[in-house]
Protein backbone atom coordinates (compact mmCIF):
# COMPACT_ATOMS: atom_id res chain seq x y z
CA UNK A 1 0.00 0.00 0.00
CA UNK A 2 0.82 3.59 -0.89
CA UNK A 3 0.23 6.19 2.32
CA UNK A 4 0.17 9.49 2.09
CA UNK A 5 0.37 10.77 5.86
CA UNK A 6 -0.18 14.42 6.36
CA UNK A 7 0.11 15.85 9.75
CA UNK A 8 -1.80 18.85 10.20
CA UNK A 9 -0.63 19.45 14.12
CA UNK A 10 1.78 23.06 14.42
CA UNK A 11 3.59 21.52 17.10
CA UNK A 12 6.00 18.84 15.49
CA UNK A 13 7.49 17.23 19.00
CA UNK A 14 3.72 16.79 20.31
CA UNK A 15 1.21 14.06 21.34
CA UNK A 16 -0.26 14.06 17.95
CA UNK A 17 3.13 13.81 15.90
CA UNK A 18 4.58 11.28 17.94
CA UNK A 19 0.71 9.17 17.94
CA UNK A 20 0.69 9.65 14.36
CA UNK A 21 4.21 8.02 13.74
CA UNK A 22 3.35 4.92 15.61
CA UNK A 23 1.12 4.79 13.14
CA UNK A 24 3.17 5.55 10.37
CA UNK A 25 6.34 3.02 11.72
CA UNK A 26 4.01 0.20 12.14
CA UNK A 27 2.34 0.83 8.91
CA UNK A 28 6.13 0.78 6.95
CA UNK A 29 6.98 -2.64 9.18
CA UNK A 30 4.43 -3.84 7.53
CA UNK A 31 5.51 -2.85 3.50
CA UNK A 32 3.50 0.04 3.15
CA UNK A 33 5.52 2.81 1.12
CA UNK A 34 4.36 6.36 3.10
CA UNK A 35 5.46 9.98 2.19
CA UNK A 36 4.96 12.53 5.06
CA UNK A 37 4.41 15.81 5.25
CA UNK A 38 3.49 18.62 7.95
CA UNK A 39 0.76 20.86 6.28
CA UNK A 40 2.28 23.78 7.95
CA UNK A 41 5.25 23.49 5.21
CA UNK A 42 2.53 24.24 2.54
CA UNK A 43 1.12 27.16 0.94
CA UNK A 44 -2.61 26.46 0.16
CA UNK A 45 -5.13 29.49 -0.71
CA UNK A 46 -8.07 29.71 1.12
CA UNK A 47 -11.44 28.64 -0.48
CA UNK A 48 -12.86 31.98 -2.54
CA UNK A 49 -15.89 33.29 -3.83
CA UNK A 50 -17.85 31.04 -6.86
CA UNK A 51 -14.94 28.64 -5.64
CA UNK A 52 -16.86 25.32 -6.06
CA UNK A 53 -17.90 26.45 -9.34
CA UNK A 54 -14.13 27.44 -10.61
CA UNK A 55 -12.97 23.70 -8.93
CA UNK A 56 -16.35 21.98 -10.99
CA UNK A 57 -14.98 22.94 -14.55
CA UNK A 58 -11.18 22.67 -13.18
CA UNK A 59 -10.21 26.66 -13.11
CA UNK A 60 -7.61 27.32 -10.52
CA UNK A 61 -6.02 30.93 -11.64
CA UNK A 62 -7.76 32.31 -8.58
CA UNK A 63 -5.41 29.84 -6.48
CA UNK A 64 -2.27 31.72 -7.85
CA UNK A 65 1.13 29.60 -7.26
CA UNK A 66 -0.06 27.56 -4.42
CA UNK A 67 1.14 24.13 -3.51
CA UNK A 68 -2.45 22.41 -3.80
CA UNK A 69 -1.77 20.98 -7.21
CA UNK A 70 1.44 19.24 -5.79
CA UNK A 71 -0.34 18.03 -2.52
CA UNK A 72 -2.85 16.87 -5.41
CA UNK A 73 -1.06 14.68 -7.17
CA UNK A 74 0.44 13.46 -4.05
CA UNK A 75 -3.00 12.29 -2.51
CA UNK A 76 -3.39 10.82 -6.10
CA UNK A 77 -0.44 8.49 -6.45
CA UNK A 78 -1.51 7.07 -3.25
CA UNK A 79 -3.36 4.01 -2.03
CA UNK A 80 -4.58 5.97 1.19
CA UNK A 81 -4.89 9.44 2.78
CA UNK A 82 -3.90 9.41 6.53
CA UNK A 83 -4.93 12.73 8.53
CA UNK A 84 -2.94 13.15 11.77
CA UNK A 85 -4.03 16.14 13.58
CA UNK A 86 -5.18 17.59 17.06
CA UNK A 87 -8.89 18.04 17.86
CA UNK A 88 -9.93 21.92 18.00
CA UNK A 89 -13.08 22.51 18.91
CA UNK A 90 -14.67 18.99 17.03
CA UNK A 91 -12.68 19.74 14.01
CA UNK A 92 -9.36 19.46 12.01
CA UNK A 93 -6.40 22.25 12.66
CA UNK A 94 -7.03 25.29 10.94
CA UNK A 95 -4.33 24.92 8.14
CA UNK A 96 -5.77 20.92 7.76
CA UNK A 97 -9.25 22.41 7.49
CA UNK A 98 -8.06 24.95 4.49
CA UNK A 99 -6.25 21.60 2.84
CA UNK A 100 -9.79 19.04 3.21
CA UNK A 101 -11.70 22.41 1.86
CA UNK A 102 -9.58 22.30 -1.07
CA UNK A 103 -10.22 18.84 -2.08
CA UNK A 104 -13.18 20.20 -3.76
CA UNK A 105 -10.36 20.58 -6.91
CA UNK A 106 -10.52 16.74 -7.05
CA UNK A 107 -14.47 16.91 -8.13
CA UNK A 108 -15.69 16.88 -11.91
CA UNK A 109 -18.61 18.18 -13.62
CA UNK A 110 -20.77 14.81 -12.83
CA UNK A 111 -19.83 15.32 -8.70
CA UNK A 112 -17.32 12.12 -9.26
CA UNK A 113 -14.02 12.62 -7.34
CA UNK A 114 -10.33 11.86 -8.51
CA UNK A 115 -10.32 10.13 -5.02
CA UNK A 116 -13.00 7.95 -5.73
CA UNK A 117 -11.68 4.59 -4.27
CA UNK A 118 -9.03 5.60 -2.34
CA UNK A 119 -8.66 4.89 1.65
CA UNK A 120 -9.07 7.71 4.47
CA UNK A 121 -7.88 7.35 7.58
CA UNK A 122 -7.50 9.20 10.51
CA UNK A 123 -5.39 9.95 14.01
CA UNK A 124 -6.38 12.23 16.58
CA UNK A 125 -5.61 13.31 19.99
CA UNK A 126 -7.81 15.41 22.17
CA UNK A 127 -7.48 17.19 25.70
CA UNK A 128 -7.96 13.96 27.49
CA UNK A 129 -11.10 14.82 28.82
CA UNK A 130 -13.15 14.62 25.55
CA UNK A 131 -16.45 14.66 27.45
CA UNK A 132 -18.03 16.49 23.78
CA UNK A 133 -16.73 13.23 22.32
CA UNK A 134 -14.61 15.91 19.18
CA UNK A 135 -13.31 13.25 18.26
CA UNK A 136 -16.10 10.88 17.37
CA UNK A 137 -17.56 14.19 15.88
CA UNK A 138 -14.22 14.66 13.80
CA UNK A 139 -14.50 10.65 12.69
CA UNK A 140 -18.12 11.38 11.75
CA UNK A 141 -17.28 14.38 9.75
CA UNK A 142 -14.28 12.16 7.93
CA UNK A 143 -16.76 9.12 7.44
CA UNK A 144 -19.45 11.52 5.45
CA UNK A 145 -16.54 13.15 3.85
CA UNK A 146 -14.88 9.90 2.20
CA UNK A 147 -18.50 9.31 1.55
CA UNK A 148 -19.38 11.90 -0.85
CA UNK A 149 -16.09 11.76 -2.41
CA UNK A 150 -16.34 8.23 -3.24
CA UNK A 151 -13.68 7.42 -0.68
CA UNK A 152 -13.75 4.28 1.85
CA UNK A 153 -13.55 5.31 5.31
CA UNK A 154 -11.01 2.90 6.85
CA UNK A 155 -11.51 4.42 10.43
CA UNK A 156 -9.67 6.54 12.83
CA UNK A 157 -7.98 6.09 16.18
CA UNK A 158 -7.48 8.78 18.63
CA UNK A 159 -5.46 9.51 22.20
CA UNK A 160 -5.48 12.27 24.83
CA UNK A 161 -3.41 15.04 25.08
CA UNK A 162 -1.43 15.25 28.41
CA UNK A 163 -2.65 17.72 30.32
CA UNK A 164 -2.90 18.90 33.89
CA UNK A 165 -6.73 17.39 33.64
CA UNK A 166 -5.36 14.23 32.01
CA UNK A 167 -3.13 11.67 31.95
CA UNK A 168 -2.28 11.75 28.38
CA UNK A 169 -1.50 8.17 26.57
CA UNK A 170 -0.70 5.04 28.05
CA UNK A 171 0.73 1.41 26.34
CA UNK A 172 -3.05 0.72 25.17
CA UNK A 173 -2.56 3.81 22.64
CA UNK A 174 0.54 2.34 21.82
CA UNK A 175 -0.46 -1.41 20.76
CA UNK A 176 -3.79 0.24 19.14
CA UNK A 177 -1.33 2.37 17.05
CA UNK A 178 0.40 -0.48 16.04
CA UNK A 179 -2.47 -2.32 15.00
CA UNK A 180 -4.02 0.36 13.16
CA UNK A 181 -0.93 0.95 11.37
CA UNK A 182 -0.52 -2.42 10.34
CA UNK A 183 -4.25 -2.81 8.70
CA UNK A 184 -3.41 0.07 7.36
CA UNK A 185 -0.11 -1.14 5.41
CA UNK A 186 -2.13 -4.56 4.49
CA UNK A 187 -5.21 -2.22 3.19
CA UNK A 188 -7.64 -3.04 5.73
CA UNK A 189 -9.63 -0.72 7.79
CA UNK A 190 -9.73 -0.11 11.46
CA UNK A 191 -12.17 -3.13 11.87
CA UNK A 192 -10.21 -5.32 8.93
CA UNK A 193 -12.40 -4.71 6.11
CA UNK A 194 -10.08 -4.81 2.72
CA UNK A 195 -10.07 -1.61 0.95
CA UNK A 196 -9.81 -3.58 -2.27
Amino acid sequence: MKIFAINGSPNREGNTCVYGQQVIDAAKAGGAVVNSINIYDYNITDVWENYFGDALFNNFEKAGNDDMGTLKDKMLSADIILLITPVYWCQVTGKMKTFIDRWTDTLNPDFSSDLGGKGLALVSTHSGVNQINSSNLLQMAMDNTANFLGMKWLGGVDGASKMEISSGMNEGHDIIAQDFGAKLARGESLIGMKLV
